[in-house]
């Protein structure tokens, strides 16, 4: 280890690999400025803030949760919910942990360099782009890291012979457990490896502990979303979920990757008729088999075996599996410079194919958070008018209730909302966001006299009101009406609402921002603005 110091190769290497890690963090931050809080994140925001074991331990859609959700109360506790900058440095820093842990299981059979493209490949792999920039995914990478971690320290500990090693990848699987159900794979991948292999006399007991732990926890708290019904579509959901993976990695279609996994069952299939494969060779495939069983038995009613978030699972363990079954089973004796100089170009065309969907997801994202973030601001101005139980965005935010997130702000004394002002040259979609909250505070009501109708002008189509100005309309005829402020009615998410021949007084609420109202009228012609 000295020697291995002191020669400048190794600072050489040293100084490209912090490189290759410090342009891809900084690029990815780049990519994913501007995010806000976004969808599940909010669960852990509203419900999980105080240190409990009820918080720590819920399970979030069946997961154990327990390490992101701490995680999550710790980057609060600091940062609060006006710097997303602070969760979203949080999973770019997992990414690149589960990046260097694949680069670190293929470097110890492959070398340097071709551990360094792996890490580069899956660093900036379009295809995971959900994982990487939604801070909210911290435990589901967590949970591939600390699996890939748990493999590396059993191959340390079963070729060095020491028990140090091997108690640590007991730990770290049990930290897998602890981030998402991802870990239930690794502990089945983990205890094949341990309890029937040549060394199970001196790893049977790796997975015992956080396998007891997670009975335990999974009897006290655990909920399955797994229903053996759905056992008959896991073997199509394996398939497109393989195929979609591979395609992923070049950003291509799906048939292309349906290709790549023929070619490696191919290779597989070549390597078993001559005795080559062992357990070890296949373990990130048979961890990613269980992996894509398991959402299969789980994710019934919304099949997405193309999600980014697992085609980000999916890739990685592919990449390393294929490696490994390649290595491990003697396909290749020794790579030359010709071949690591095919496996560098391959990666470089698997960057430049999955650079738009990693552009186009953290775009998309971004616009996901603005539009909750310009929902939150009503909120902010209009919390005290607004129904407690009304969620902040039916889509978006639909877990979200406006009186849980005004809770929270008070609890951690800052706000996810955009300021208000900015409200108005936010995107069309945020601005019908908060078109829809607005439009919950303004409702006609109806006054018993119509004799207080002392004139009657004509309306017209449009009418344009100030903030905290009241208008009393008298309908002759059913008709319908619109209100809106920040976008064009006719795109506005409420739509016209029908009102029956009557007067009627609309009060539209005042606050900070300059933005006049608008009462739409499907036919003025049967409305009458009143002077009183």
């Amino acid at each position: 280890m000295i020697e291995k110091l002191r020669s400048p190769k190794f600072f050489v290497k040293l100084f490209v690999s912090s490189s290759c890690a410090l342009v891809i963090a900084m690029y990815l931050m780049y990519l994913g400025r501007g995010n806000n809080f976004f969808f599940d994140e909010w669960m852990f925001v509203v419900s999980r803030r105080g240190l409990s074991a009820h918080a720590l331990l819920s399970p979030h859609n069946g997961h154990l949760s327990a390490l992101p959700v701490f995680a999550f109360m710790v980057l609060l506790k600091f940062f609060g919910l006006n710097h997303y900058e602070a969760f979203r440095f949080a999973a770019v820093i997992v990414h690149l942990s589960v990046a260097l842990m694949a680069s670190l299981l293929v470097r110890r059979n492959y070398g340097w360099l071709i551990g360094t493209t792996v890490f580069v490949v899956i660093g900036l792999m379009g295809a995971g782009w959900q994982n990487i920039f939604w801070g909210f995914q911290i435990g589901f990478m967590g949970s591939l890291f600390f699996f890939l971690l748990s493999l590396y320290l059993l191959d340390r500990g079963r070729s060095q012979n020491r028990n140090l090693y091997l108690s640590l990848s007991s730990i770290a699987l049990a930290c897998s457990l602890l981030c998402a159900g991802l870990g239930v794979a690794g502990l089945a991948v983990i205890a094949m490896l341990c309890l029937l292999s040549a060394y199970r006399q001196r790893t049977w007991w790796i997975p015992i502990g956080p396998a007891v732990m997670y009975a335990i926890w999974y009897l006290k708290y655990g909920t399955s979303q797994a229903k053996l019904s759905a056992a008959d579509g896991v073997p199509l959901y394996a398939s497109e979920s393989a195929s979609g993976s591979a395609a992923g990695l070049f950003g291509v279609d799906r048939i292309w990757g349906a290709l790549l996994v023929g070619a490696f069952i191919y290779l597989c299939a070549r390597l078993a008729i001559r005795r080559r494969l062992t357990m070890r060779s296949f373990a990130l495939i048979v961890f990613a088999l269980v992996f894509w069983t398991m959402v299969g038995l789980s994710r019934t009613v919304v099949w997405e075996p193309n999600a980014s978030r697992y085609l980000y699972v999916g890739i990685v363990a592919l990449v390393v599996g294929i490696l490994d079954v390649v290595h491990f089973g003697g396909a290749v004796a020794l790579l030359s410079l010709r071949r690591k100089s095919g496996i560098v170009f391959a990666a470089l065309l698997a960057i430049w194919g999955s650079h738009a969907s990693l552009v186009q997801g953290a775009a998309w994202l971004k616009n996901e958070g603005d539009i909750v973030g310009a929902e939150l601001a009503v909120v902010s101005m209009h919390g005290d008018q607004l129904d407690p139980l009304l969620p902040v965005d039916p889509i978006h935010a639909f877990m979200l209730s406006v009186g849980d997130y005004v809770a929270a702000v008070n609890d951690i004394g800052s706000s996810a909302a955009i300021d208000p002002q900015d409200v108005a040259n936010a995107s069309e979609q945020a601005r019908l966001g908060a078109d829809l909250l607005l439009n919950s505070l303004v409702t006609p009501q109806i006054m018993g006299d119509p004799s207080i109708c002392q004139v009657e002008n004509e309306a017209g189509g449009q009418i344009q009101l100030t903030p905290g100005s009241t208008v009393v309309v008298k309908i002759l005829q059913a008709t319908a009406y619109g209100i809106s402020r920040f976008a064009p009615q006719e795109v506005s998410r409420a739509g016209m609402q029908s009102i029956e021949a009557g007067l009627y007084q609309i009060d539209f609420p005042d606050d900070v921002v300059e933005v006049p109202w608008t009462l739409t009228l499907e036919n003025p012609a049967d409305v009458r603005i009143c002077d009183m």
